[in-house]
């Protein structure tokens, strides 16, 4: 899991994108719960679940076989233009770059807290070092939907359903 083809072309490693590790195994999770509750059979007599429930199951089987796709294939967005920009330089990532940080990468450090923290590492001591760094983040439970930011700089992983709260000074620095 920790291999060096984990690594997106960003800067970002796949081994703590709960999109990956925690939404396909949490999903199923609450599928077989749903479904061992016999859900699947009497749905249709609770007005609250009766429009919903086919459609929320059917989510539920997305997530659960869902894989990012971020460097095999044409993963991420198909017009992605950092996948685009590395390729054409024949660099493995951004951080790989001579121009680097450009205005392709800049925008995503607004989104992602720790981005520009682990690039300067990458770029100190070297991809061995900042992948012993994502390890150490993976084992204590970290993972980039805990720090990710909205649009407009506010930490979405908490807050309650819904609701934002601001990012304080120095989170996401795991």
């Amino acid at each position: 899991m920790w291999d060096h083809g984990l690594i997106t072309y960003c800067g970002l490693h796949c081994g703590l994108c709960a999109e990956r590790n925690l939404l396909p195994s949490r999903s199923k999770e609450l599928l077989d719960l749903v479904r061992n509750e016999g859900y699947d059979s009497y749905y249709h007599a609770i007005p609250e679940l009766r429009d919903h429930y086919p459609s929320f199951v059917k989510v539920l089987e997305g997530f659960s076989i869902h894989d990012c796709r971020c460097r095999r294939d044409d993963g991420g967005p198909a017009n992605c233009p950092i996948r685009a920009c590395a390729k054409a330089k024949g660099v493995f990532v951004c951080m790989d770059c001579a121009e680097f940080p450009c205005g392709k990468w800049l925008p995503l450090t607004k989104v992602h807290p720790t981005l520009l923290a682990d690039a300067e590492l990458y770029r100190r001591e070297g991809q061995g070092a900042w992948l012993v760094m994502q390890r150490e983040r993976a084992a204590r439970g970290f993972h980039y939907g805990m720090v990710k930011l909205s649009a407009g700089g506010r930490c979405r992983s908490e807050g309650g359903q819904g609701q934002e709260r601001p990012i304080e000074d120095g989170e996401g620095r795991q």
